[in-house]
């Protein structure tokens, strides 16, 4: 697919000249195009339902492009199984603080999780899903599109044990002394 790819290439190149981009501008194209990803997704999940699953596997065996469409958006695959999967990276980490997540429910890339035992309450509980469970079903779960988390009414609390501090570096917004 030398043309395909390509093009792939150059809006990866495009995107990356995008996150350097100054706000608001940068919100409301990044808001756009989410808005075209969810408008893409609803079209082709509607598509899908349409279809049987041995005409969205002959469609994908049948053209490359098309094949990476349908993996993009996680079509015709156990969505609950992928994500699942994906989160299988962060739970020995989960495990050795005494938590866990539960996969509630996914539907149409949107997964939603509660975490469990000690991860429950914990004060690093936000990190723990933005640099840990979204990372992972960002990484592990094609067509992931949003993480929901249900909270429960679990004291707070902090970690278990020692925590390690993550140090970033500080950028202080444009005009700021």
């Amino acid at each position: 697919m030398p043309g395909f790819d390509d093009l792939l290439d150059h809006l990866e190149s495009l995107l990356a000249e995008l996150e350097a981009a100054e706000e608001p501008m940068r919100g409301r194209v990044f808001e756009l195009l989410d808005g075209i990803d969810a408008m893409h997704r609803h079209a082709l999940t509607r598509l899908a339902g349409l279809l049987d699953a041995d005409e969205v596997q002959r469609l994908r065996d049948g053209d490359p492009a098309v094949a990476w469409l349908l993996d993009a958006y996680g079509i015709g695959v156990d969505e609950q199984a992928v994500a699942e999967a994906a989160l299988d990276r962060v739970r020995p980490y989960l495990h050795s603080h005494g938590g866990d997540v539960t996969v509630l429910a996914v539907h149409d890339g949107v997964v939603r999780v509660r975490l469990t035992g000690a991860c429950s309450g914990c004060t690093a509980s936000t990190i723990t899903l933005q640099r840990g469970v979204e990372e992972a079903l960002r990484d592990g779960f094609p067509g992931f599109a949003r993480l929901d988390v249900e909270h429960d009414d679990a004291p707070a609390h902090p970690p278990p044990g020692e925590t390690l501090l993550q140090i970033e570096s500080y950028l202080p917004p444009a005009g700021a002394a």
